[in-house]
């Protein structure tokens, strides 16, 4: 039988503090690439490029999606966003100059 949380019948689990700074990280990863993005499609707006600024709005949505579909208790995922973000977030920086 599962253990569920007061709080919105949450599946509660045992984590580490490694384990809440690496999910903590992995949220940050992705809020670094959507604050990228949202450079990016500003300087698309005001270039008055709509169909740039409606793909970064795509890519950004798509990180949003992620984030919220984040948790903790996946580590594989966070795994992945820790490998994953900062490489995109480096590349979207060169792009912003």
């Amino acid at each position: 039988m599962s253990d569920f949380s007061a709080a919105g019948g949450v599946e509660s689990f045992e984590w580490s503090r490694r384990d809440a700074a690496r999910y903590n990280a992995a949220l940050e990863s992705i809020d670094e690439a959507i604050a990228c993005y949202t450079r990016l499609r500003n300087r698309a707006v005001t270039a008055g490029d709509a169909a740039e600024a409606a793909r970064l709005h795509a890519e950004q949505a798509a990180c949003l999606a992620e984030q919220e579909r984040l948790r903790p208790d996946d580590a594989a995922a966070v795994a992945r966003v820790l490998s994953e973000y900062p490489a995109l977030t480096a590349w979207l920086r060169e792009r912003i100059g």
